[in-house]
C-alpha cells in the first residue's frame, strides 16, 4: 500500500522516501525543489544556446569548445575520455561533436605520442578568437544568471552540484530496471485498448 502524504497532498503517494528528502514526513518542499531546479535548468540550456550562436555554435558544440579551452591549460594530454568524463556525456557522443569541431576548424587532434591509440585535442586560434569575441557578452550573462549567489552559496552549490552531477546514469537504469518496458504495463495495458478498437473498426469498415 503506497504511502500517503500529509498536508496539502494529502491522498497522493510520496515521490521520495529517503527521510532526507522529506520534512515532517512531507514532500512537498522536495516537489518544490525539483520545480525550481527544473526551471533553472531550462533557463541554463536557453542561455547556453545563445551563448553558442553567437559564435556560430550549438550549445552542446559551445560547451565543448569552452571544456577544450579551459582543461586543456592544466592537461597537456586532453584526449576525448578525460574531456567526456569532465563534461558528464559519453564518449562516443563527444567524439561526435568534437569531429564537428574539427570539421570547423576550431579544434585540432593530433596523435597522443604517449599512446598512438589516443588523440591529444586542442583549440585553434580562430576558436581562441571566438571565445575571447565572446567573453563580453558571456561575462555579464553568467553574472547575471548566478546573481542571488554570495560566495558561500556558490562554494555550497558547487559542492552539492558536483554531487548530484553523476546520480542521473544510475537513476535512468534504475527506472529502466523497474519499468523494463519503458511503460508501466498497467498503463500500457491502458493504452493498448483503445488502440486495438480503432484497428478493429477500420479493418471492419466497408469499401467505397
Amino acid at each position: 500500500m503506497a504511502t500517503k502524504t500529509p498536508g496539502p497532498n494529502a491522498g497522493l503517494p510520496l515521490t521520495a522516501s529517503r527521510a532526507a528528502l522529506l520534512v515532517e514526513g512531507s514532500d512537498q518542499e522536495f516537489r518544490e525543489l525539483v520545480h525550481d531546479m527544473l526551471a533553472f535548468a531550462a533557463a541554463l540550456q536557453d542561455v547556453r544556446n545563445r551563448l553558442g550562436q553567437l559564435i556560430g555554435l550549438s550549445g552542446t558544440q559551445y560547451t565543448i569548445l569552452t571544456a577544450i579551452a579551459r582543461l586543456a591549460q592544466n592537461a597537456p594530454e586532453l584526449g576525448v575520455n578525460q574531456l567526456a568524463e569532465h563534461l558528464h556525456l559519453s564518449g562516443a557522443f563527444v567524439t561526435i561533436e568534437v569531429n564537428k569541431l574539427v570539421s570547423a576548424g576550431l579544434v585540432t587532434k593530433a596523435v597522443n605520442p604517449e599512446d598512438r591509440r589516443r588523440v591529444v585535442l586542442r583549440v585553434t586560434s580562430e576558436a581562441e578568437r571566438r571565445l575571447h569575441l565572446m567573453a563580453r557578452v558571456q561575462c555579464p550573462a553568467n553574472d547575471m544568471l548566478f546573481e542571488p549567489l554570495s560566495a558561500k552559496d556558490f562554494g555550497q552549490l558547487r559542492a552539492i552540484t558536483a554531487k548530484l552531477a553523476s546520480t542521473g546514469e544510475r537513476t535512468l537504469r534504475l527506472i529502466e530496471a523497474l519499468a523494463p518496458g519503458g511503460m508501466l504495463p498497467e498503463i500500457a495495458q491502458t493504452e493498448a485498448g483503445p488502440k486495438r478498437r480503432r484497428r478493429t473498426t477500420q479493418g471492419d469498415a466497408a469499401p467505397d
